[in-house]
């Protein structure tokens, strides 16, 4: 039998002994071994020791497997705060335990005391055992929420899968769900957004008739209240005392304010302020009609702000040129603000913004081309038809680039319930990457996106000039938009070099001559010139980097977590990824070519580890 070091906490012996060695001296202080008692031979998971000491006490007749120590805690409680799992099992045998049991300071169960330290296992071997997660503590807290309030995402989503109610409310005088304690004392975006996913209630108010948002602006977490802005909390909601959100803010702000001399002041109150600020304007005709369809005022304010512009600089002369580009310019702002584009920022809400920048710079450099620079320089039909079917390849690769499905991994509620209840029930590795928002296992190469909210299957990244995400089922059509994209404009650019070289621009005596005449005699087309030379200089990097990742099976996401990995420079940096299967096998699966029988389709292949890749067969049918 082990002996244990009190002063050390660590055992000492071989564990079959039949008897205690207490002449045995501790390896790492020296001092004396003891027996250890019953509780701390479940403290720590001596279990031959355990049952021996219970042996003797039944002999003695003084047993009682729901015995409270000094601590007030039983076996049950030690092996459950330490994870002793084959101490539970063995305790859990006996027919008359008492796994609901209170004990400790703050008269808690078992379970709980398992939540507290995230030892999911024993969690669920306790719900195996019919432990009650819903019994609270003296403080009114249960098992379930003093996982999310220790940060436990994996833990807190299976208690819900196993039952536990989302919404649970702390049974104190304040009476908050766990969404409002997140949002109130220690704000964490993962368990935030798993609690949305399993569908938290944002409208649920506390005892003084606080809602979520209250309680964000009390503390100053603006990442909070962004949050449940962006799923629809109401922002003129008012407590008991007649406060909205923002009332709370700006009392929070003036404390903050007169604390610090005001040298800083609270960070949610200029974004509550925004917010309200935007929603009590551009609320008559015909503003109210452009703010309600904000994504498609966004859309088209690039058109707008550059068809102003290339008026400006075709019909006006001298400094009214200037004036009318700013004045375009001023438009385009003033547009931008009646989309609410700057209230509550992100890669989503400025996506249409970015298309409609992509889309707007397409037509107008076409515009200019057939209107301006083909009926001045008469160029052959070819030139124009080939700068037409350039055309009509960008805008058919961008419309199913932006349009279609990037390669969504569906759950519904019930799927992510039964999701995280077989990833605990099957004790998955370490290694199984778990989405704590989608609460699904992710398989190799996907990524959650938090600007669709959802998994997308071999992830490359969100790319707001498409609108969408990059993803299995529209990367293919992406690289097309890329391909067409740098051709048509290289091919504009080589035809307004030929309008520009008729015209005798190049020759000039000087550089400064052929720039002056060229702004001041051509203005649209130059201009139109340097927004097509800025357009293909960062498509044209984009293509670069995506030939690359194609080759050597690469994504943007895989390219970027790479990044993070310090090199040792004195081995050779890899090209290949470790999802590499060869170049030309690589080339194969992207453009899911109907070549061999090895082709990985990442559209509908879910793989979870590299073994399955590599050792997939040749004789594989197509996923």
């Amino acid at each position: 039998m082990r002996v244990f070091c009190p002063t050390c906490r660590v055992v000492e012996g071989p564990s079959e002994d039949s008897s205690f060695d207490t002449t045995l001296l501790c390896k790492e202080c020296s001092s004396p071994c003891k027996i250890p008692t019953i509780y701390e031979c479940a403290q720590y998971g001596l279990l031959e020791e355990l049952k021996f000491l219970q042996a003797e006490k039944a002999k003695a007749g003084s047993w009682d497997i729901n015995a409270l120590d000094e601590h007030n805690a039983t076996l049950l409680h030690w092996a459950s705060l330490n994870n002793r799992l084959l101490v539970m099992m063995h305790l859990l045998d006996f027919p008359d335990i008492n796994v609901n049991v209170l004990g400790g300071d703050l008269l808690s169960t078992p379970i709980y005391w398992a939540s507290h330290r995230n030892n999911i296992y024993a969690v669920a071997l306790l719900l195996e055992h019919r432990a009650d997660p819903t019994i609270a503590d003296k403080n009114g807290v249960d098992a379930y929420f003093v996982a999310v309030q220790s940060g436990f995402t994996i833990l807190s989503s299976y208690m819900i899968a196993m039952g536990c109610d989302v919404d649970t409310r702390c049974w104190d005088a304040d009476q908050l769900t766990p969404l409002m304690w997140l949002c109130r004392y220690k704000f964490e975006l993962d368990t935030a957004r798993m609690l949305f996913g399993l569908g938290a209630n944002i409208h649920l108010t506390d005892a003084h008739g606080n809602t979520a948002l209250h309680l964000a602006a009390t503390s100053d977490f603006a990442m909070a209240a962004k949050q449940l802005l962006d799923h629809g909390i109401d922002i003129y909601g008012k407590n008991k005392l007649g406060q909205t959100a923002l009332d709370i803010s700006n009392a929070v702000a003036a404390t903050i304010e007169e604390r610090t001399q005001g040298k800083r002041t609270a960070a949610t109150v200029e974004f509550l302020r925004k917010v309200y600020r935007y929603d009590t304007s551009y609320n008559s005709l015909p503003l109210s009609v452009l703010k309600r369809n904000a994504q498609q005022t966004a859309f088209w304010t690039p058109w707008v702000v550059l068809g102003l512009a290339g008026y400006a600089t075709h019909k006006l002369h001298g400094y009214w040129v200037l004036v009318g580009v700013l004045g375009s310019i001023a438009v385009g702002y003033f547009l931008f603000q009646v989309a609410g584009l700057s209230v509550n920022p992100g890669k989503r809400k400025n996506a249409s913004l970015m298309l409609g920048v992509n889309v707007g710079s397409t037509f107008w450099i076409s515009f200019v081309y057939l209107v301006l620079l083909r009926p001045l320089n008469n160029f052959s039909t070819a030139s124009t038809m080939l700068l037409l079917f350039f055309l009509v390849g960008i805008l058919g690769c961008l419309y199913f680039t932006t349009t279609r499905d990037p390669g969504f991994i569906p759950t519904s509620y019930e799927e992510r319930r039964r999701n995280i209840r077989e990833l605990v029930d099957m004790k998955s590795p370490s290694d199984v990457k778990l989405c704590t928002t989608c609460i699904q296992r992710r398989p190799l190469r996907s990524k959650h996106d938090a600007e669709l909210n959802a998994c997308i299957a071999r992830f490359d990244h969100f790319c707001p000039f498409v609108a969408n995400a990059v993803g299995a089922n529209n990367h293919t059509v992406f690289f097309g938009f890329l391909i067409f994209a740098v051709a048509g404009i290289g091919w504009f650019l080589f035809l307004a070099y030929s309008y520009f070289n008729s015209e005798g621009i190049f020759n000039e005596a000087s550089y400064l001559n052929m720039v002056t005449r060229l702004f001041h005699e051509y203005p649209v087309a130059m201009c139109t010139s340097i927004l097509a030379v800025i357009h293909i200089l960062w498509i044209g990097y984009l293509l670069g980097a995506n030939i690359y990742g194609i080759l050597f099976a690469w994504t943007t996401n895989e390219c970027v977590l790479q990044g993070r990995i310090p090199v040792n420079p004195a081995e050779p940096t890899p090209h290949h990824s470790k999802f590499s299967r060869g170049v030309v096998q690589n080339v194969i699966d992207f453009f899911h070519l109907p070549l061999g029988d090895n082709r990985i389709d990442w559209t509908k292949a879910r793989f979870y580890s590299l073994d399955d890749i590599h050792a997939r067969r040749r004789d594989d049918k197509t996923e």
